[in-house]
């Protein structure tokens, strides 16, 4: 008698993969079908996806396009997604998205560290490692989005101590500051070693410009002289903005126009504006010794002198000691203003807006000043806000150019900063 043999019942399911049932088995294969799309769904992936090393520019890229980072910030997400490539490729460039897994996660914890390298002494380490984590874990969400992979591996935040809110300056503190060699009063035949430090424009005049308008590092060291101008009502303002070679600023909202106070013009800050126009032309950085990188901008020396490379160091961790315990840094001067002004009753949106917090000028127009122009009116602000118990008479531009020019040809103390075009 002859035996018909019944073939099994075949379903192609990928490229030369089948799902096969044996007769009489067709009813589970007919329930196992509904189940096969995720299966499906996992070797398309692995299938299709591209590799690890193109999918981080390709995010990279992406966050660059829809978010309006500034240079720093695009710098330094640059540097971090370079990083995390090292590590997430280094032993196989040809890995695939579809490849990431757990054991990434524990790759960057045991190997970050090391790559970072970070100063022991700083207590930034944990918030370093926080950006880094922070930046995989949105390069994970992008994947998934993408549909590259189907489970989230994500990296936990790391420990580390909340980051020290930066302190204002007691008065105490500013006499001991605005007391140091840079505020002495020098005369024309003073000893060209007198002091041992570097006579730069910026170790004079960025802590009164900190302390009488409020402004951030780098927009005080990327000033050019045409950002000092006069309005038609006659009053003297420093403009915040973008417009020039390599300059930037923290957010749309940083733009704003701040009045001269009467000490600053007291100490001759016009008068070194002035020079510095007819020496260099409308164009000039106001403070020459300063060079643009990417990743500082501008304020790399500034904050190196008055910082320091840790915490209590540089110009304020000498002059006023209690820096030594960490709060205290340049900021502090803006964060002295911004109480100075508070607690003399200075409206809150005045201070926004000569912070550069947001933009509420016409809310402040508004709101306070309709019986005068607002450079007047927020002049008179500053100058009835801005009272700090610091002896000032003494401080002049002209005295410490005494210092500068005994200087002349003596050899730069320090590193060297490197040259580059302004």
């Amino acid at each position: 008698m002859n035996v018909t043999n019944k073939p099994n019942l075949s379903v192609p399911i990928f490229n030369g993969l089948y799902l096969t049932a044996a007769p009489g088995h067709e009813k589970t294969l007919e329930l196992a079908m509904p189940h096969l799309s995720s299966i499906i769904d996992a070797l398309n992936r692995h299938h299709y996806s591209p590799l690890l090393s193109e999918f981080l520019d390709t995010v990279l890229a992406r966050f660059l396009r829809e978010n309006d980072y500034t240079p720093k910030t695009v710098y330094m997400l640059r540097a971090r997604m370079m990083k995390l490539k090292l590590i997430l490729t280094a032993a196989n460039p040809l890995r695939r998205v579809a490849e990431l897994g757990t054991a990434d996660v524990q790759a960057l914890k045991d190997e970050l560290p090391m790559l970072l390298k970070q100063n022991s002494k700083s207590g930034s380490k944990g918030e370093n490692l926080h950006a880094y984590y922070s930046l995989f874990n949105r390069m994970i969400d992008e994947a998934i989005g993408d549909r590259l992979i189907s489970a989230p591996i994500k990296i936990e935040s790391c420990k580390s101590k909340r980051t020290a809110v930066t302190k204002a300056f007691l008065d105490s503190n500013l006499v001991s500051l605005f007391s140091a060699w840079p505020y002495q009063k020098y005369t024309a035949d003073v000893d060209r070693n007198a002091v041992l430090k570097n006579a730069n424009s910026y170790s004079f005049w960025l802590m009164p410009l900190g302390l009488f308008t409020g402004a951030r590092l780098n927009e005080l060291c990327q000033l050019r002289a045409h950002d000092v101008l006069q309005d038609i009502h006659g009053v003297d303002l420093i403009s915040i903005n973008a417009n020039g070679f390599n300059k930037s600023l923290k957010t749309e909202q940083s733009a704003r126009e701040i009045p001269i106070c009467s000490k600053l013009i007291e100490m001759g800050f016009l008068e070194f504006v002035e020079e510095r126009r007819q020496a260099d032309g409308k164009d000039a950085l106001l403070f020459s010794e300063l060079v643009f990188d990417d990743k500082h901008l501008y304020s790399r020396a500034a904050s190196r002198f008055f910082c320091g490379p840790i915490t209590g160091t540089g110009f304020i961790g000498e002059h006023c000691p209690v820096a030594i315990d960490g709060g205290f840094n340049f900021k502090s001067f803006r964060r002295s203003f911004a109480l100075r002004l508070e607690r003399s009753g200075i409206p809150a949106t005045t201070i926004a807006h000569l912070l550069g917090h947001k933009s509420e000028m016409q809310e402040v127009t508004v709101q306070h000043y309709l019986e005068k122009p607002p450079s007047i009116a927020l002049l008179e602000q500053l100058e009835r806000g801005l009272s700090y118990n610091v002896p000032s008479a003494h401080i002049h531009w002209q005295h410490f150019k005494h210092l500068v020019a005994s200087q002349a040809g003596r050899e730069t103390r320090g590193r060297k900063a490197k040259k580059t075009l302004h």
